[in-house]
């Protein structure tokens, strides 16, 4: 089996000037591109490593933080050509306490020796980790000379298949991050299957502006590139978000095979990106837009096409995605070249775990489906209570065993055997729980909602991105703009909450759509939708990989601390989490 680690210096010895990566500055003109051939990363990587080993035993933990650039390929290269373990973390925002915060829980979790990071940063980040102990290095620079060793006495670090390669933090989207132990083999496979699903070429040309710390901008475009020879354009998520235009003129004038996002990216692109604009991008050479992360939307990927087809993207080029940190990155897609197949099927019968497809005269759910049966995994839908294989049509828990599988959760022998050692009535295993609802039906595989999110309302299963989805569309106020649907326990029940993004100041618009909102989702879910908050911009908390954080949101509600700035509550949610709040408080 080759490593990643010898597949880079192999790229790097063959054909030193080819580019690995390139970085495209956030708005045309703003700077220069910048350019990592294989030679320069292979180089700078070595005399990293040598640094590293000179200081530390190998297998030691090494944090990168790095903004979005070519720089931390320098670093998580250096830690590989080490023998270390490389752990990739956001770089958190100049006295962001909560972003501190959660950084102090990954160095807790993962007790690196070392901080990697870029010259502009290291007398920050010198400071605001002091009181770790731990020592910050910079990779570039002058500044970075204490990383650097002697390059030309490099040698490969000894490596099995079943040695770590790198320490893969969870979003957090459910829970505080949780390091996965992702080995030599576990990265080879799964990227392996990835190559082979979306039928790419050697040498591919990818592209992201995902963070590079998360599963999908480092695996699926950095880390395949640099396995495969391949070229990497990156630009950072602020850049994405202040102009989504940006990202696709990448592809276009960087010729991409590859690129992926979550489903909300193709949604701003059609908002933000008009008809006359989209005609000015040649996208006939993207074979493979993955769309992953979070519930893929079908009305989404349809005005995408419409949106973009005129610019040369082909039909088929849309590839709804399943995956997770705990196998690397990917489950299962829409293999290249084929039709996204999506299905209506009958609302009722889904609350009770029951996929039907729609007769035509009942309400209905339009659900994507995520490609075809895993075909690297053993895959089976289970009963999450009796732990029963469940048979195809029927909405259980997702399991699955194969070589993507990570080796578990670093230093949590607990949460690793619930997790990854799950076992079947009958006593097949061990499988790794994904936490996920779905059905098999065919060879097809459709996800259905989080076994933790599920709001459970007289014994129907509502989704909560059902909700979520359905309420953008009941006022034209509420397009934009985050939203959050849980339930909280009151006198006996469960209760809907929905909370979503709008503007504070005029009164009446909010109450007409706290008004739109109750009646609209109290219709569409056939339930009591009765308590709407509004926040700010921002009040709605996302994991680092942009996944709303339901539970943590949920949370924030029932302690006061959401920061609504109006909501309208049923007397009995308001006594319950408001009025005694508030005397608790005093």
């Amino acid at each position: 089996m080759k490593t990643l680690t010898a597949a880079i210096h192999e790229h790097a010895t063959a054909a030193p000037a080819d580019e690995a990566a390139i970085y495209v500055p956030d708005r045309p003109g703003s700077g220069t591109e910048t350019v990592l051939t294989y030679g320069e990363l292979d180089l700078r990587a070595r005399a990293v490593a040598e640094g590293l080993r000179e200081r530390y035993p190998a297998a030691t933990r090494v944090l990168l933080l790095y903004p979005a650039g070519t720089e931390f390929l320098v670093g998580f290269t250096g830690c590989l050509y080490a023998g270390m373990l490389p752990v990739p973390a956001p770089l958190p925002a100049a006295n962001n306490a909560g972003q501190l915060a959660r950084l102090d829980r990954i160095i807790a979790v993962a007790e690196p020796s070392a901080v990697l990071t870029d010259a502009a940063h290291l007398d920050r980040l010198t400071g605001e980790l002091a009181h770790t102990g731990l020592a910050v290095a910079a990779t570039d620079g002058d500044t970075g000379s204490d990383t650097h060793g002697g390059p030309a006495d490099w040698q490969p670090p000894e490596a099995t298949p079943e040695t770590p390669a790198f320490l893969q933090f969870t979003s957090g989207s459910t829970t505080d991050p949780k390091g996965v132990v992702i080995s030599h083999a576990n990265l080879e496979s799964n990227l392996a299957l990835m190559k082979k699903t979306f039928a790419l070429p050697e040498h591919p040309r990818l592209a992201s502006w995902l963070p590079h710390y998360h599963d999908m901008g480092l695996i699926v475009v950095l880390l395949m590139a640099l396995r495969y020879g391949g070229r990497a354009s990156i630009m950072s998520p602020t850049g994405f978000l202040r102009d989504p235009f940006r990202w696709l003129e990448i592809i276009d004038k960087h010729g991409v095979h590859l690129s992926p996002a979550p489903n909300f990216a193709y949604d701003l692109c059609v908002r933000r990106v008009d008809a006359d604009r989209a005609r000015e991008l040649d996208l006939s050479r993207w074979r493979v837009a993955i769309n992953g992360a979070e519930p893929v939307q079908r009305a989404t990927m349809a005005a995408f096409q419409e949106r973009f087809g005129p610019a040369g993207l082909g039909a088929h080029v849309q590839c709804p995605c399943y995956g997770m940190a705990e196998v690397g990155v990917f489950i299962t897609g829409t293999p290249a070249g084929t039709p996204a197949t999506g299905l209506e099927v009958a609302a009722e019968a889904l609350e009770r775990n029951e996929f039907v497809p729609s007769a035509g005269n009942e309400p209905v759910r339009s659900l994507m489906s995520s490609g075809v049966t895993p075909p690297g995994f053993g895959t089976l839908v289970v009963d999450p209570d009796t732990r029963e294989p469940l048979p195809d049509g029927r909405i259980g828990e997702i399991w699955l065993r194969g070589p993507s599988v990570g080796l578990g959760y670093w230093q949590d022998p607990e949460t690793t055997a619930a997790t990854f050692g799950g076992r079947t009535a009958d006593g097949r295993g061990p499988y790794l729980r994904t936490g996920d609802l779905g059905v098999l039906t065919g060879d097809r595989l459709y996800l259905t909602g989080r076994l933790k999110e599920l709001i459970i309302i007289h014994g129907r299963n509502l989704y909560p991105h059902d909700l979520e989805h359905h309420l953008r569309s009941l006022h034209p106020a509420l397009a934009d703009g985050l939203t959050a649907a849980f339930a909280v326990p009151c006198q006996g029940t469960e209760r809907i909450v929905v909370v979503h993004e709008a503007k504070a100041g005029d009164r009446a618009l909010l109450a007409e759509l706290g008004t739109a909102v109750k009646a609209g989702l109290s219709a569409f879910a056939d339930a009591s939708v009765a308590n709407v908050a509004f926040v700010g911009r921002g009040g709605i908390r996302r994991s680092t990989s942009g996944k709303i954080r339901r539970r943590y949101m949920r949370q924030l509600f029932m302690t006061a601390e959401l920061g609504a700035h109006w909501e309208d509550l049923e007397p009995a949610v308001r006594i319950l989490y408001r009025i005694r709040a508030e005397q608790t408080a005093r």
